[in-house]
């Protein structure tokens, strides 16, 4: 791709759009940077981050005529500035897509509704441990354009890849690609369930022969991919790796009698006990195969994969475990954003749990979780915008209470869970009605939790 003396319009100032605007100028590129919000935090923030070739616009979401388009993975398909760029622009892309023309070394993508963080944290970690240089990047919130100039062509880029950020791609063709899961979320994005399928079926568009998908046959949807009839989906040539917590697959990783194994061939390797893994959950074992067969495809090998799983030991706000107090235990899993995720967390644990839940209000389905919450809870307290529906359309045989905010939601569970219960922090919502992301509003729990 020529970047020097070429025009960019990059849209959106946030994480994504300052690394592809940055990079973009460092090349040579002449680059517009620009966002339709206006005040005085973003104008600094653009200022201290922006590389001073950059050209900055405030208050407007500018594309210059003729320009390549960059938009930020937030504009979504109905927004006047994703039909403009279209419109206006030479070429539409986003920064995944930038990043891939840039980058001649060798991508593991990851994407999927729940679980895309561990998976690709785990996937990184367990390349490295098998001496494979692998760097995690993407959604997990440091862009991929940071890597380009720090790090050498021959290492593995681990791309955890959003249904947002794909819906930009063309080109876009990672080496080894997965799906986590697939349920029911960011349909105010995309419009339907179907559209948000279709968005993450683009990590397969550009596959081919000496590529690799890895199919999770423990998904109802995803283990039709790639097989005769499937809507989403055609056979490019692109070799399949299964994944199954149910038993043996011929090619792939899969769990059996308490071990985890990779198949190739028709033979069969244990790689290790699945309680040498940390983290706890039947997702988590879905996460764990998954990475396991994306790694082995790249050359790791069991052994070193091994020795990998000994070691990692998870990431933030997805069913942390943070602290024992008075025979409660309490768990933070503010990453479940959606009810599939919350479903998810529950089912880690057999019953007795205290769920608190409650956030921004996105009009999802809630009669799967409340079925899990009948199965598995003793108790349910919610908080946020959609805690009136929830109370509403969750189960009547399990006591739910409503409070006004996160601090007397953690009190009135702690009562809740005693003598020796849990408590479970997996709201099954966004964080936007009152926090800026899951992080912020995870720090919080913890916090609150700690102060106990």
């Amino acid at each position: 791709m020529r970047i020097e003396g070429a025009a960019f319009s990059v849209v959106g100032m946030g994480k994504s759009g300052l690394a592809a605007a940055n990079l973009l100028a460092r090349m040579g590129g002449d680059v517009l940077l620009s966002d339709g919000r206006d005040n005085a935090e973003l104008r600094l923030q653009a200022t201290e981050r922006a590389d001073p070739k950059v050209h900055l616009a405030f208050g407007g979401e500018t594309i210059r005529r003729g320009d390549v388009a960059i938009l930020s993975p937030g504009i979504p398909p109905s927004a006047t500035a994703f039909r403009d760029a279209y419109r206006l622009a030479s070429e539409v892309i986003g920064e995944v897509e930038l990043f891939f023309r840039l980058f001649p070394g060798r991508i593991l993508a990851v994407t999927g509704t729940d679980g895309k963080s561990t998976t690709t944290t785990l996937a990184a970690h367990l390349l490295n441990e098998a001496g494979i240089p692998a760097h995690p990047a993407g959604n997990l919130g440091n862009p991929l354009c940071d890597l380009i100039g720090s790090i050498a062509d021959s290492d593995v880029v681990v791309a955890e890849v959003s249904c947002y950020q794909l819906l930009t791609t063309d080109r876009f063709r990672p080496c080894v690609a997965l799906v986590t899961n697939l349920a029911e979320d960011h349909l105010e994005h995309h419009g339907s369930f179907a559209a948000y399928v279709a968005a993450k079926a683009r990590v397969l568009l550009r596959q081919s022969h000496g590529d690799v998908f890895v199919r999770n046959l423990d998904d109802g949807l995803l283990a039709n991919w790639l097989r005769p009839g499937d809507p989403w989906t055609s056979d490019n040539g692109q070799h399949v790796q299964d994944i199954s917590r149910s038993g043996p697959v011929s090619d792939g990783a899969f769990l059996l009698d308490g071990g985890l194994f990779l198949a190739a061939g028709g033979h069969e390797q244990r790689v290790a006990s699945r309680a040498a893994f940390a983290l706890p959950g039947e997702h988590n074992t879905e996460n764990v195969l998954l990475a396991l067969a994306a790694t082995a495809a790249l050359g790791a090998t069991p052994e070193g994969l091994g020795r990998g799983l000994g070691t990692y030991r998870g990431l933030p706000h997805r069913i942390e475990k943070i602290r024992v107090l008075d025979g409660v235990t309490f768990y933070n899993d503010s990453k479940a954003t959606n009810p599939h995720a919350a479903i998810t967390g529950l089912r880690a644990f057999d019953r007795g749990v205290v769920l608190m839940a409650g956030g921004f209000e996105k009009g999802l389905a809630l009669t799967d979780l409340a079925v899990e919450i009948e199965q598995r809870c003793k108790a349910v307290v919610l908080t946020g915008d959609c805690a009136p529906r929830m109370k509403r359309e969750f189960p009547r045989a399990v006591p739910c209470e409503v409070v006004d905010d996160l601090e007397s939601a953690v009190i009135r569970a702690w009562e809740l869970a005693r003598p020796d219960g849990i408590v479970l922090f997996s709201p099954a919502a966004s964080s936007f009605d009152r926090y800026s992301s899951f992080e912020q509003r995870g720090d919080c729990f913890r916090n609150l939790v700690n102060g106990l």
